[in-house]
């Protein structure tokens, strides 16, 4: 019976023991070194070629290291497939066997997240950017305006909008309406307020904008 016992409590700490690994975060150094543990901060700072994000960590999944035109970045990809490109802005702060540890930029090559939340707000528009980032968000501002063929400058609702989309080819700018006719506008240079649903209010110049749907 004691043997029994025994046998019970060891897999039952076998067990525990799993599955805590398995629900750690997990990050991997340039030096080879990985470690299990808990990410203590709760924003990541990201300058992307559109903009500083403020990324919230109860959303992100995974952060890699890439290169990229001979450049290296960071690539971070958070729930329902959002992803933000660009260099990271803040040293890792990391929680192992009870003792934090503080990792630079330059030690960093991945960090597993072990959980992380699904968005429940701000999924009015999707954005595709040229750079191959895309999030989910919520626009700020009611309508755009776009000047015309004849001068004078139209508002449009964002409400009676199916998509914007950059025609590379012709480098203008698609504007689909619901209930009229499409547009055509060169939107170069002009922004639209939005807000990502993993981060801050930013505003996005078109110029780095390829699609945006509206949801």
């Amino acid at each position: 019976m004691k043997k029994t016992a025994a046998i019970f409590i060891f897999i039952t700490l076998i067990i525990f023991t799993v599955s805590g690994a398995a629900l750690a975060d997990q990050i991997e150094l340039q030096s080879g070194e990985k470690l299990r543990g808990e990410v203590q901060n709760e924003t990541l700072g990201l300058q992307t070629d559109y903009a500083k994000l403020n990324l919230q960590k109860q959303y992100i999944s995974k952060i890699d290291r890439e290169v990229r035109n001979e450049t290296e970045i960071f690539v971070l990809r958070a729930s329902e497939n959002n992803r933000f490109s660009g260099q990271l802005l803040a040293d890792i702060r990391f929680m192992v066997n009870g003792s934090e540890r503080v990792f630079t930029v330059s030690d960093i090559k991945s960090v597993d997240f072990s959980t992380n939340s699904s968005f429940n707000a701000n999924k009015d528009i999707s954005v595709s950017l040229r750079n191959g980032d895309f999030f989910f968000a919520s626009t700020v501002e009611n309508a755009i305006s776009i000047n015309t063929s004849l001068g004078s400058p139209l508002n449009i609702n964002y409400s009676n909008l199916t998509s914007i989309e950059y025609l590379s080819g012709e480098k203008t700018y698609l504007i689909k309406r619901k209930n009229s006719s499409d547009i055509k506008s060169n939107l170069q240079g002009q922004k639209i307020i939005v807000w990502p649903a993993a981060a801050e209010i930013v505003e996005l110049r078109f110029d780095h904008v390829s699609k945006i749907n509206f949801n």
